[in-house]
C-alpha cells in the first residue's frame, strides 16, 4: 500500500448551534512539525471581530500565521495556520467571535499529533556527531582590525596635534609679546599720563619711576632687582657685568647709582625736589634704560667682523620640540603608507578597501561556517549563516532561507512531497521553478541554461542564469533533485559583479549532500 501523502485533504466541518458561525480544519491528525489550516467563517454582518486564537491549555499547539480576513459571497473567512512539535492529543478550546456586540462560541476540537515512525531495520541510526571545532584563527582574521586600529591612531594623532596647535596659538595670542625695552617705554608713557606730579604725589611718582627702571634691568640683565636695596642692586650689576662681559661702563653704573640714591631720598627721607629736578630725573631714567639696552644688545662680531646671531635656549627648545613632532608625524604617515601599499600589493586594492569598509559578503565569506541538515528528506550543506525556517501554507513543503533578492544575496533550501497519484517529471518541475522565478515582481532580462547532475545517485537538474531586479544584475544557481516522491531544491542568488558572493555560492554548491529515499522506506497507512 502506497504512502498517503499530505496533499490529501480531509475537510472536517463543525457547525455551532447558532448556525451563524462555522469552523473547519483540513485535518485533525498530523505528524510532528506538519501544519493544520484552521478556519472560522460567519455571515458578513455590520460588525464582526475574530479572536486572537487560543490554543490548548499546555500551549503545545502553536500559531504560525494569523492570516487576514477574506470576504467570499457575503461571508467572512478567518484562517490560522497551526502546528505542533510534541506528540499527543490536544484540545483546541471554543473561540469567542464578537458579532454585533454579542459573543458567539465555536466548538472545541481534538488535535492528534503523532510521531514519525522510523524503521531501524532498513535505515540504520547515525552515530552522534562530534562537537564542531572551528578552525584556528590566523593573522588574516585580524587584518581588518589592524586597519581600523591604524586609522584610529592616525585620527587621534591628528586630533591631539590640532588641539595642541590651537592651544599654543591661543596662548601666543593671549600673551603680550613685548621686549623689556618696549615694556619699559610703555610704562614710562603710562606714568606720564597719570599726572602724579600735577597732583603733588611726588613719592608715588618716584616709586613707580624707580620700579620701571629696576624691572627693566632685572629682565634685560637677568638679575634680581625689585627686592634688593640700591647698593645691593649696584653690586649685583657690577658682578654680572664683569662675569658676563656685558660691556656696561662704570659711568653708566655710576649714573644709575646716583639716580637711585636721589629717588631713595624722596621715597624714604621725604625730600621735596623741584619740578625741574623731577623732570630731569624722568629724562635720566629713560636715558639709563636706552643706554643699557644699546650696550647689552649691540651686535656681536666675529674675528672677521661678521655679526654673530645668538639663539636663546627657549628658542632652541621650541625648535627641537617642533622638529620632533614633525618627525613623529612623518614617521607615522610613512608607516601607514608602507602598510597600505604592502597590503594593496599583496591582497589587491579591492580586497583592502572592502576590508576597511566592511563589505557584507566578504564578512560572510570569512565568518564561521555551519554544516546543517534542512527539511525531509534532509539536504545537508555548509553556509556562513544558519538558514531560518519560513512558514508556508503547504504542510508538505519546508522552506529554509537566508538573505533576499533586494540585498543581492539569497540562499534557499526547499523540500516538498508529491502526491502519489500525480506523475510529475523532473523537466516539469524545472519548468515550474523557472516560471516561479520569472513571475517574481520586478524581474526582467531573465536568461538561463540547464544541465543534468547527480548527487548521492539522485538525478537532478542544475539551472544557471541571470536576471535584473531593482537595478541590480543578479546571477543564480539552482539544483533540483527528484528523490522518489520528494523534491529537494537548493537556490543561490548573488550579484553578478560580487566576487565574494561567487566564492560563497561555490563553497555552498560543493558542500551539498542529499539524503536518499527509496520506495521501501515509505510508511503505509
Amino acid at each position: 500500500m502506497k504512502k498517503i501523502v499530505l496533499h490529501s485533504v480531509f475537510l472536517l466541518f463543525s457547525v455551532v448551534g447558532f448556525a451563524q458561525i462555522s469552523v473547519k480544519v483540513d485535518t485533525t491528525h498530523i505528524r510532528i512539525g506538519e501544519q493544520i489550516q484552521y478556519e472560522i467563517s460567519t455571515e458578513n454582518q455590520a460588525y464582526v471581530k475574530f479572536p486572537k486564537l487560543e490554543t490548548d491549555s499546555l500551549h503545545k499547539i502553536e500559531v504560525l500565521h494569523d492570516l487576514p480576513v477574506d470576504t467570499i459571497k457575503n461571508r467572512l473567512y478567518k484562517k490560522y495556520i497551526l502546528t505542533s512539535f510534541d506528540s499527543g492529543v490536544y484540545t483546541l478550546p471554543a473561540q469567542k467571535v464578537l458579532i454585533d456586540r454579542q459573543h458567539y462560541l465555536t466548538d472545541s476540537l481534538l488535535i492528534h499529533v503523532g510521531t514519525v515512525a522510523v524503521d531501524t531495520t532498513k535505515q540504520g541510526l547515525f552515530p552522534i556527531k562530534d562537537i564542531y571545532k572551528a578552525p584556528p584563527k590566523t593573522w588574516r582574521d585580524y587584518i581588518q582590525y589592524l586597519w581600523w586600529l591604524l586609522a584610529l591612531i592616525v585620527l587621534l594623532s591628528g586630533i591631539f596635534w590640532l588641539i595642541f596647535t590651537l592651544r599654543k596659538s591661543k596662548k601666543r595670542h593671549n600673551q603680550i609679546l613685548l621686549s623689556p625695552i618696549e615694556e619699559a617705554t610703555g610704562n614710562l608713557e603710562n606714568l606720564d599720563k597719570k599726572q602724579l606730579i600735577e597732583q603733588q604725589k611726588i613719592k608715588e611718582y618716584y616709586v613707580e619711576l624707580t620700579d620701571i627702571v629696576r624691572s627693566y634691568i632685572g629682565k634685560d640683565v637677568n638679575i634680581p632687582t625689585l627686592e634688593v636695596t640700591t647698593d645691593e642692586l649696584i653690586t649685583l650689576l657690577e658682578l654680572h657685568n664683569k662675569s658676563k662681559q656685558l660691556g656696561i661702563d662704570k659711568e653708566r653704573i655710576k649714573e644709575l647709582h646716583t639716580f637711585l640714591q636721589n629717588a631713595d631720598l624722596v621715597k624714604f627721607a621725604k625730600a621735596r625736589p623741584e619740578e625741574t629736578q623731577i623732570k630731569d630725573d624722568r629724562r635720566t631714567a629713560e636715558q639709563i634704560i636706552k643706554n643699557i639696552q644699546e650696550i647689552i644688545h649691540r651686535p656681536k662680531l666675529d674675528e672677521f667682523g661678521n655679526e654673530i646671531v645668538e639663539i636663546s635656549p627657549e628658542e632652541i627648545q621650541a625648535k627641537t620640540r617642533k622638529k620632533r613632532r614633525r618627525i613623529v608625524l612623518i614617521s607615522g604617515l610613512v608607516t601607514l603608507l608602507v602598510l597600505a601599499l604592502g597590503s594593496v600589493s599583496y591582497f589587491g586594492y579591492t580586497y583592502v578597501v572592502d576590508t576597511i569598509t566592511g563589505h557584507p559578503t566578504k564578512k560572510l565569506l570569512e565568518s564561521t561556517w555551519y554544516r546543517s541538515n534542512y527539511g525531509y528528506p534532509a539536504v545537508t550543506l555548509e553556509t556562513p549563516e544558519i538558514l531560518k525556517a519560513t512558514a508556508t501554507d503547504d504542510p508538505t513543503t519546508s522552506v529554509f532561507s537566508y538573505g533576499s533578492l533586494t540585498n543581492g544575496f539569497l540562499c534557499q533550501v526547499t523540500t516538498s512531497e508529491i502526491a502519489s497519484e500525480k506523475e510529475v517529471s523532473l523537466d516539469m518541475i524545472v519548468e515550474n521553478s523557472v516560471q516561479m522565478i520569472q513571475n517574481q515582481k520586478g524581474i526582467s532580462g531573465f536568461n538561463y541554461d540547464e544541465a543534468a547532475v547527480t548527487n548521492n545517485d539522485i538525478e537532478g537538474k542544475k539551472i544557471t542564469g541571470n536576471f535584473r531586479v531593482a537595478g541590480q544584475e543578479l546571477e543564480f544557481n539552482q539544483f533540483i533533485y527528484s528523490n522518489d516522491s520528494h523534491i529537494q531544491s537548493v537556490l543561490i542568488v548573488y550579484k553578478k559583479d560580487d566576487s565574494y558572493a561567487k566564492k560563497i555560492a561555490g563553497r555552498i554548491t560543493q558542500s551539498i549532500e542529499l539524503q536518499k529515499i527509496s520506495n521501501d522506506d515509505d510508511d503505509e497507512n
